[in-house]
């Protein structure tokens, strides 16, 4: 399995889920009718099984509900990220949610670089730019410095934010860390 922060994670996640999810459901039908072709009733112990099976296959479900609009970077536009990555010597966080009592939000790309957070958003998402970064912002918490958090919609914006930045001073590289572990906290 991929860990999150790499490309890809989001991808995994789903399948991930939806297995899971069938393997529930196809315990719970086969519990079901294995109890009416033996017993010719249900009321038997393999219903109660299939019972407390439905509660691993809720999750799973919900949990397949929550990233099934998630939408990771396409391969193209993956590539021009890294080259953007390497010629600032930074690595960026993919595939990163960002979870709440008012829902969810997901960040194909994530970069953290010199107290910075800079966060790119899917276009088709439901939330305002002000949502994005207030979601965005709760990396701020735990953490001893205070991130600036912005959201962009493009790599493009993304490229113009990092060349506004100067390179990162030798304690700042070591708070980065601390902010990314931080940012990889926060979701699903």
């Amino acid at each position: 399995m991929m860990s999150k922060g790499n490309y890809g994670y989001a991808k995994s996640l789903k399948r991930r889920r939806l297995l899971l999810m069938l393997l529930c459901f196809l315990f719970i039908v086969a519990d079901v009718v294995s109890s009416l072709v033996f017993f010719q009733t249900k009321k038997t112990l393999f219903v109660v099984l299939a019972c407390i099976m439905s509660i691993p296959f809720a999750k799973n479900l919900i949990g397949y509900l929550m990233v099934i609009r998630c939408e990771p970077l396409s391969e193209e536009d993956h590539e021009k990220a890294e080259e953007i990555a390497g010629e600032r010597e930074t690595v960026f966080a993919y595939d990163i949610s960002v979870t709440d009592t008012e829902g969810a939000l997901f960040y194909p790309c994530v970069a953290v670089y010199n107290n910075n957070v800079i966060g790119l958003v899917q276009k088709d998402q439901n939330f305002k730019k002000k949502d994005a970064v207030t979601f965005l912002k709760k990396v701020q918490e735990g953490v001893p410095t205070k991130p600036r958090v912005v959201v962009v919609d493009s790599l493009k914006e993304l490229k113009r934010e990092l060349d506004r930045l100067n390179p990162p001073k030798e304690d700042q590289v070591d708070a980065d860390v601390k902010i990314a572990e931080r940012l990889l906290e926060l979701g699903f």
